[in-house]
């Protein structure tokens, strides 16, 4: 019996070119497409800031506001600088800004297409002189200090505290309380005709003392029913306290039911 010898058949698969490996075709599209987008966001010429333009402000220096803002602006990528406009973080930009300027109270930072970055400042208005010790700063209507000052003829407030650190940008006085201070000013001077620039703030006894013009005090109760106070202020120098009999006078207290004087 004849026995067939079969040999086996082995089918030699051809090698597929890389190039035309359909994986590697959409990994080097994709590649390509990523570079030029990174050129696009990050090189592109077109997009690269040409100038911080500064509005709003009066004392600051608007150079030394592009100065802050530039410091952040230029970036290291793959070894090569970059100031592109898509890439600017306004967050930060608004962050070091106010950090930097304690007399700005308010900043606005927008993007202007395609290469400016917009800083819109509102700087702080002084409305007293707050001193503790024998440093004084310029106070605006939040409370907060701004700038180092001297002592001189506008309403200056004496903090009378415990002695702490202070810097620029800190809010030293509540709001409420500076309001109640310039309320006090103006209200003796209208009604009472009596001037006062100078007052001692005891913030944890909530008292505020008012030197006059006249060389006496008030001493007001910031806690209690400021109007009653200016009111009976106004009636005991009109019926008991003319201008005539303020002599000798030290002071008058407003801080309890009755008014006392010496």
């Amino acid at each position: 019996m004849r026995r067939r010898l079969y040999k086996k058949r082995y089918q030699v698969k051809k090698k597929t070119s890389l190039f035309r490996n359909k994986l590697f075709k959409w990994g080097f599209a994709l590649a390509v497409l990523g570079g030029i987008t990174l050129y696009l966001i990050c090189f592109l010429p077109y997009l690269q800031i040409k100038d911080v333009l500064v509005l709003g402000n009066e004392k600051i220096a608007p150079e030394s506001v592009k100065q802050s803002v530039n410091l952040l602006l230029e970036k290291n990528i793959l070894g090569f600088q970059s100031k592109s406009t898509i890439l600017a973080n306004l967050k930060t930009i608004k962050t070091k800004v106010l950090a930097d300027f304690p007399g700005i109270k308010e900043l606005k930072t927008k993007k202007l297409l395609p290469n400016v970055i917009l800083v819109e400042v509102t700087e702080r208005k002084p409305v007293a002189i707050w001193c503790r010790a024998n440093n004084c700063f310029l106070l605006d209507s939040d409370g907060v200090i701004f700038e180092n000052t001297t002592k001189n003829n506008d309403l200056t407030i004496f903090s009378e505290q415990a002695k702490g650190e202070t810097y620029l940008g800190q809010k030293v006085i509540e709001k409420e309380t500076v309001s109640q201070i310039l309320t006090v000013q103006k209200t003796m001077l209208e009604k009472a005709k009596i001037q006062a620039k100078e007052f001692s703030l005891f913030e944890n006894e909530g008292r505020l003392n008012a030197k006059t013009s006249e060389n006496w005090s008030v001493y007001f109760d910031l806690n209690g029913d400021l109007n009653w106070q200016l009111l009976e202020l106004e009636l005991v120098l009109e019926k008991e306290l003319p201008l005539a009999k303020r002599a000798g006078l030290e002071y008058i207290d407003l801080r309890f039911s009755k008014v006392f004087y010496k």
